[in-house]
């Protein structure tokens, strides 16, 4: 009698949660678009899911845009549109407009830190080559609904180092730090393909220019981010472009990946910065073969050397000339040489900052054939 009196009394002065949100009864938004109308208005596009049991290969969505002079007057106008209220999935993706971008990409951001019920821990973000609403209108790619699409791409490419690993909650500090820029995933559209076109490179919060495809595993281990795989194709050999003996394919041993990056300050102000990679590799296609010569090997040792050095001087011209400094040279001042930070405009200094990168590539693998 008395545990059953017990049991009544922790039953009375338990709370309940009497504000739940019964998800049958909302519509779940699985990527969002933003662009920027010719009036300057705000076009929101949002991919809402009809079903709920988490097999997006057979369920059905739906793709509705509203316009507004801010974003939640953009969602407003969907709402208006579609039955049952409006909820995000924590694994979803929102895009950005190029032309968006380049302005200033915080404004459009602002609304989802401040909702204390958006996902922002596991939600992707990428940059749209044109119009982002375009992406979400194919409705399906394959037997995947769109926002499932690009937010597997999203993460895929990640793990291959062809994209750096950023959510929205981990785009935040960066965003407001005076000292760090940040980079990110870059989509276009060709015909019905999505397609990965690089990283898009920020200057504060505004984007301002890009790098290609090719680049981008080289950056991603550059920044010391590097995830499962990265794969580079280099022409090594003399001959003709079309000849495939004339070219390497090889994998970086990520889990051997050696970086190192110092900042000097010389007593006149000038800044030097050393970036130093070791890039352990195992080859994966060389048609030419002759790898268990080691002759061979130390010839390609020293051609891939060169070739990722002069790749990554030409990475960090492209990082100055668009003036982001994504690898956090200005923090690195500030925590260590804040005198000379607060006497630098660093939008202008940033570029004149002397780089000196090195990355050194060694073969440690050639495959079974060798």
């Amino acid at each position: 009698m008395r545990s059953s009196f017990a049991i009544l009394a922790l039953l009375i002065c338990t709370t309940g949660c009497w504000d739940q949100v019964n998800l049958r009864d909302a519509r779940l938004a699985n990527a969002t678009a933003y662009d920027l109308t010719p009036n300057g208005k705000i076009k929101q596009t949002l991919e809402i899911v009809n079903d709920f049991d988490n097999n997006q290969e057979s369920g059905a969505n739906e793709v509705h845009s509203g316009i507004g002079r801010s974003i939640r007057q953009s969602t407003d106008q969907i709402r208006s549109k579609v039955s049952g209220d409006i909820r995000y999935y924590k694994y979803g993706v929102i895009l950005y407009g190029k032309e968006l971008a380049v302005r200033d990409i915080y404004p459009y951001m602002d609304v989802l830190y401040r909702e204390p019920d958006y996902p922002t821990s596991h939600v992707k973000i990428a940059i749209v080559d044109g119009e982002a609403g375009e992406l979400l209108q194919e409705g399906k790619v394959g037997n995947l609904l769109v926002g499932e699409f690009l937010s597997k791409k999203i993460r895929s490419l990640e793990e291959m180092c062809v994209f750096p690993d950023m959510t929205l909650e981990t785009l935040l500090p960066p965003m407001l730090d005076p000292g760090q820029d940040f980079v990110l995933p870059y989509l276009t559209k060709q015909d019905k393909d999505i397609v990965a076109q690089g990283i898009a490179l920020f200057n504060g919060q505004k984007f301002t220019g890009t790098l290609s495809r090719e680049q981008s595993s080289l950056y991603v281990i550059m920044s010391g981010k590097w995830k499962k795989a990265a794969r580079f194709i280099k022409k090594v050999n003399p001959g003709p472009a079309d000849d495939p003996e004339n070219y390497i394919t090889y994998e970086a041993v990520t889990r051997s990946i050696k970086r190192k990056l110092v900042v000097k300050v010389l007593r006149d102000g000038q800044i030097d910065v050393y970036l130093r990679i070791k890039l352990p590799i195992t080859v994966v296609e060389y048609a030419s073969n002759h790898l268990h010569k080691k002759e061979t090997q130390q010839r390609l040792n020293r051609e891939l050397t060169d070739q990722m050095t002069e790749d990554a001087e030409r990475i960090i011209q492209q990082l100055q000339d668009s003036r982001c400094d994504a690898f956090g040279i200005g923090r690195q001042l500030i925590a260590h040489h804040p005198a000379l930070w607060n006497e630098l405009d660093w939008d202008k200094d940033y570029p004149e900052v002397r780089f000196h990168p090195q990355v050194q590539v060694t073969i440690v693998g050639s495959g079974v054939l060798n």
